[in-house]
């Protein structure tokens, strides 16, 4: 490749973008959003899940117990698919030992303590309690119900004036915060920073590049002395840049100190790699702008619709090979400071999808992406 086309093509870009004043004015919206969500909105916030509460909870306990029994023959069939039985010794943990749930689950741990009774201690994503409510709710309507069987059952040969003198066992409670959860400001943060790569590397690349095809454009620089290598080239260093540039000043703009952070640097650079790769296919595939434009409004809906009712009926797999599932939990966890270990593996998946994506968009541009 040689450095003076590839600059001159850069130039082009450049050009191209300062003239687009609908772009300008909403990357300076972006911008102003970002200042008003760092400066205003500081205080104590209700958190929320991601995706609207917890869809997983894990009843963890440490000895067989006939209550335990009771609980899992009494499981209602709208929560058969997210309650979770396991023993706590089988738990992942961290490095103070205590147990690790992933993103937008919960867990209810019955702890046996020396005097026969239980600490029920209960993690919630974020500071809003409410998110484990229904799964909380059912727990200690089966708990009454079980021991008040059990009281009954003992005490069935005992007079009237015994049986209320008899207590059942003493259950204390304890409710703790599971960091991570995704509270307003930082959910908004994340979409700005997400919506900005994506609305460079997805939406204006497959627009322009597709308006100068019709112009005539793209073919007049595919006659000159620049080769398809070198236009490929080219668009791969000037849309990255422009989309890496705006979600750093997003997400620093909101935090400053996750520029400090390496792992931000590494989710940015992935995710930004892929959105090209998504990018440049819809460019290639497309032949007018308008078409351009509705591809990758298509593009998102449908990668939106498709992780929702995934989510919704509870299928796995299928949402791991999307970008755009593991991108947004990558920035939160770099944002909300929540980063866990599962965390790499987002990265390491997206940095896959990623290659396959620009595989695939070099492939087609190199084919048909520069014909007119």
């Amino acid at each position: 490749m040689r450095w003076y086309i590839i600059r001159t093509l850069l130039h082009k870009e450049f050009l191209r973008h300062l003239a687009n004043r609908g772009g300008i004015a909403l990357v300076l919206l972006l911008v102003v959003a970002a200042l008003l969500l760092s400066a205003f909105g500081g205080g104590e916030s209700q958190a929320v899940s991601a995706v609207g509460g917890v869809k997983r909870c894990y009843i963890e306990y440490w000895q067989d117990d006939p209550w335990i029994d009771h609980l899992q023959a009494h499981l209602p069939p709208e929560l058969e698919d997210r309650v979770r039985f396991r023993m706590g010794q089988s738990a992942r943990t961290d490095g103070q030992g205590s147990i690790v749930y992933e993103q937008n689950a919960g867990g209810i741990q019955l702890r046996p303590q020396r005097d026969g009774g239980y600490q029920v201690w209960i993690w919630h994503p974020g500071k809003d309690t409410s998110s484990i409510a229904p799964f909380e709710a059912w727990f200690w309507q089966e708990t009454h119900k079980y021991w008040q069987g059990r009281a009954a059952e003992a005490l069935a040969d005992v007079a009237p004036a015994m049986r209320r003198q008899v207590q059942t066992p003493d259950l204390t409670t304890r409710r703790f915060e599971i960091a991570g959860g995704l509270d307003p400001r930082s959910g908004i943060a994340t979409a700005l920073v997400i919506f900005g790569l994506f609305f460079v590397c997805v939406y204006l690349l497959p627009s322009l590049t597709c308006e100068e095809r019709e112009r005539g454009v793209l073919l007049a620089q595919a006659l000159s002395p620049a080769t398809a290598s070198e236009i490929l080239g080219a668009k791969f260093l000037f849309y990255p840049v422009l989309g890496l540039a705006l979600a750093v000043l997003l997400a620093g703009t909101y935090n400053p100190g996750v520029l400090l952070r390496p792992f931000f640097w590494l989710a940015m650079l992935v995710a930004v790699w892929g959105s090209m790769g998504v990018g440049l296919t819809i460019a290639s595939l497309a032949r007018t702008q308008r078409a351009a434009s509705m591809g990758a409004m298509c593009y998102m809906f449908a990668i939106a619709l498709l992780l929702f009712i995934c989510q919704q009926v509870n299928i796995k797999g299928l949402p791991y090979l999307a970008l755009e599932y593991h991108c947004p939990r990558m920035i939160h966890a770099v944002l909300g400071d929540a980063l866990r270990w599962y965390h790499w593996g987002n990265l390491a998946a997206t940095a896959v999808l990623a290659g396959l994506w620009t595989a695939v968009a070099t492939y087609l541009f190199r084919q048909r992406g520069w014909q007119s």
